[in-house]
């Protein structure tokens, strides 16, 4: 019986005295694999940043947006922007545990000769909680600066890294906008969402600059409510409408007048959008590996043929159809694994690389799955078993007379 280290031996020897051959076989695999692991790697980045994208939000939060006007029996009438109303739903809705005000607008912002338009956002200090908003440097803004109006803003990355450069320590530094000046006491770390382009600042000073909010130029009113669970969500979003509605006159059925973001919808579509994404790139990685399995499969049905002598004189010497059987499987196996490797190892390189880019926030870094490494070590091992299937069993069923007489 032939050991199993005999037969590999077998296979190296074989390789080797193919090098060549079994080299430019492996680049179809290798490519293949390398394709899989970094197209999946571009596509998890996307969907790791929506999906922090989407956390900001939270998951049972419901987000009402106020609009100019209501309907009342066909006519137009102003749907006033009260910031009170987040209170209010909190102290009447049993569902609703917090609630915070949002106004956002656009704004000319400048440092000394450096200007540009950013986004500002005002709310209260409750925001940083509610969105999780974390300072890289100094500290977000408080209720004692909320109560005093006082002219302080935090920036973000991208507002940090135009005016004072990157990697720049803006806080203790001066902000003019809308012909305001604001000390910077907190700078939010890089998150490759609209935060970065934002400046915060306390809801009682923006009002003080643009006016009442949902007024004139000063931006219409949004306010963030996080539920107790997300099983309420049905519940909450039908009570809270129900509340605003009789505070400000407008029908419950009105459902324009204070409109209504479900998240949970979003989630569901991008998580389709995704999965579409992740099927096609899987496919071309697949579809390469498959050619390059043919490849495999040619290189070993000839090296069966040109073998055919050294097969014919093992079986007369007792090797097993087995034995024969195993040894092309290895070979094939072996072809694959190594080719695998390499281009396990290359798109780990390239994803790498890419990691180290400066890229644009509207293209999120790459990220390594353990999922995508599974998949394409699994597949690479399925695909040199099926490679080296057919082949070894051709060589399995020669005649050892047969095989001994070819030339």
């Amino acid at each position: 019986m032939v050991l199993f280290s005999d037969l590999l031996k077998l296979v190296f020897s074989n390789l080797m005295a193919h090098r060549g051959r079994a080299a430019l076989t492996m680049f179809g695999i290798a490519w293949g694999i390398a394709t899989v692991v970094y197209l999946i790697a571009m596509v998890s980045g996307f969907r790791v940043q929506n999906i922090r994208q989407m956390n900001s939000f939270g998951v049972n939060m419901l987000v009402l947006d106020y609009q100019r006007y209501y309907d009342l029996e066909g006519t137009l009438m102003p749907l006033t922007h009260d910031i009170a109303d987040a209170a209010y739903i909190v102290d009447n809705c049993p569902y609703v545990v917090r609630a915070v005000p949002r106004v956002e607008n656009w704004a000319q912002m400048s440092v000394g000769d450096k200007e540009r338009r950013f986004r500002f956002v005002a709310s209260t200090p409750d925001i940083k909680e509610q969105m999780e908003i974390e300072t890289l440097h100094g500290r977000f803004f408080n209720s004692v600066d909320y109560d005093t109006a006082s002219k302080v803003a935090v920036v973000g990355h991208r507002v940090a890294e135009h005016f004072w450069g990157e990697g720049a320590d803006a806080v203790g530094e001066q902000l003019t906008a809308s012909g305001t000046v604001f000390d910077v006491i907190g700078q939010v770390d890089r998150q490759r969402t609209s935060s970065d382009w934002s400046v915060y600042v306390p809801l009682s000073v923006y009002e003080g600059l643009f006016g009442r909010v949902g007024e004139g130029k000063a931006g219409a009113l949004t306010i963030y409510a996080t539920l107790d669970n997300v099983t309420n969500f049905d519940k909450g979003s039908v009570m809270v409408r129900r509340l605003l509605a009789a505070r400000h006159g407008f029908s419950p059925d009105d459902e324009n007048a204070i409109r209504l973001r479900d998240f949970s919808e979003w989630r569901e579509e991008a998580a389709k959008i995704f999965l579409m994404f992740f099927a096609l790139f899987y496919s071309i990685g697949l579809i390469t590996l498959a050619i390059g399995a043919v490849g495999v499969m040619n290189v070993m049905l000839i090296s069966v043929q040109e073998r055919t002598r050294e097969i014919g004189l093992r079986k007369a010497l007792g090797a097993t159809p087995g034995s024969i059987l195993l040894q092309f499987v290895l070979e094939a196996l072996l072809i694959t694994l190594i080719a695998g490797f390499v281009g396990l190892t290359v798109g780990l390189l390239l994803t790498g690389i890419m990691r180290q880019l400066p890229l644009p926030d509207e293209f999120p870094p790459p990220v390594i799955t353990a999922a995508a490494i599974y998949v394409a070590v699994t597949v690479n091992v399925v695909v040199g078993i099926l490679a080296g299937a057919l082949p070894a069993r051709q060589a399995a069923r020669l005649d050892p007379i047969v095989a001994m007489r070819a030339e």
